[in-house]
């Protein structure tokens, strides 16, 4: 099969995988179905026409609007279906057309689905981090990812009880909550994929990222709503700096803190595809890569 055919088609793939995720995301924080209903405008509630839902070009052509009621539409969806694009380009590029790419491709996806969720309502649910942690395991199993068995239920066991550790030792010395157990669970995830070695070096480049953009959006006077201003959020949440130690149901997001798994799952998509490159600029990261 011509290369150049070969990457277009992983490109559209990509594509529509990635409008589907923009269902996955809307839909799984809610607990709706992802099949049923057909996609809708949340505003009017018409069912969207196959024209108007071709990846990217119908929100080009229909210049983010509606076509029935005209309410803006995100710029989430889009974004969302060229990193499915991207996503499936640099995976076909990097392992062939071969069940690792897929592998690949599933987990880059799910990252993205739950970076999306958690900045949006601050939960990263059950339904795909626990899938995640299975599927790390299974496609290290089937020598699928760049993980050995080992290394995958290492980094699996090693990420939740760190975490998990981490996240009650902080509590019990701070008197608030810095980390949700969805991120408990989301950096299991990673460690099933990755493997034990590159939890270190995930940790450390999320925690530097969410700390710049943390100091930025406090300078700028941005953030999450504060208590009297926010919806509530519930379920298996993230967590960020500043997080209040409440129960679940009534937990809401403090002024300016931030959700970590968005800069959990971006510093664990940088470690898979630059790893070389930031141990070359970071000597220190060399022994993990």
């Amino acid at each position: 099969m011509p290369s150049t055919f070969l990457y277009a088609w992983s490109v559209l793939l990509g594509a529509v995988v990635g409008s589907f995720l923009n269902v996955v995301i809307a839909r799984v924080p809610r607990g709706e179905s992802v099949v049923r209903p057909r996609s809708r405008c949340p505003r009017c509630q018409v069912p969207i026409s196959w024209y108007d839902n071709v990846p990217v070009l119908s929100f080009l052509l229909l210049r983010a609007r509606c076509r029935s009621c005209g309410a803006p539409i995100s710029w989430r969806y889009p974004l969302v279906e060229l990193l499915g694009a991207a996503a499936a380009l640099l995976a076909v590029g990097r392992q062939g057309f071969s069940g690792a790419a897929a592998a690949e491709f599933a987990f880059v996806l799910t990252l993205v689905a739950l970076a999306f969720i958690d900045k949006d309502t601050w939960l990263l649910p059950h339904a795909l981090t626990w899938p995640l942690m299975v599927a790390g395991q299974g496609a290290a199993a089937l020598g699928l990812s760049s993980a050995s068995p080992r290394s995958s239920a290492l980094g699996l066991l090693l990420g939740v009880l760190g975490f998990a550790a981490v996240r009650e030792l902080g509590q019990r010395a701070f008197k608030k909550e810095a980390l949700g157990y969805g991120d408990v669970w989301l950096l299991g995830g990673i460690g099933a994929w990755l493997g034990v070695s590159a939890l270190l070096p995930v940790v450390l480049l999320a925690s530097l990222q969410g700390a710049v953009v943390g100091g930025a959006l406090l300078l700028l006077g941005r953030g999450t709503p504060g208590p009297d201003e926010g919806p509530r959020a519930s379920g298996a949440r993230g967590g960020g700096e500043g997080a209040a130690p409440q129960e679940e149901e009534d937990w809401i997001p403090p002024r300016h803190a931030v959700p970590f798994g968005p800069f959990l799952a971006a510093a664990a998509v940088e470690w898979l595809y630059l790893s070389h490159v930031l141990a070359r600029l970071v000597p220190v990261l060399s022994p993990f890569t």
